[in-house]
């Protein structure tokens, strides 16, 4: 099982979910944010469970989706790292 290792503008992104909806439902903001934990911790048994991200030209990045989010990754040989979490509504470019 690869460990996975979060970008600090992942963990950024995530904290800003978790305080963007728990704004006004900490209930749902736990709830949305442990359906992105579960899917990400599927990627340590299934490192290509996403698919190649079709925004970016690099080609070692895929995606995991775990609606509305869009979870970016790189499987590297000793590790998952988690690149961003992004709104599926939101643009890509100042994303990752």
């Amino acid at each position: 099982m690869l460990p996975l290792r979060w970008t600090e503008h992942a963990v950024e992104q995530l904290g800003g979910i978790a305080e963007y909806l728990g704004a006004s439902s900490p209930v749902y903001a736990e709830k949305v944010i442990l359906g992105i934990d579960t899917r990400v911790r599927q990627l340590q048994e299934h490192p290509r469970l996403g698919k190649p991200a079709r925004d970016l030209a690099d080609r070692s990045v895929r995606e995991l989706v775990e609606p509305p989010y869009r979870i970016f990754y790189r499987p590297r040989p000793d590790c998952i790292e988690i690149l961003a979490v992004v709104h599926g509504r939101n643009d890509l470019p100042g994303a990752l």
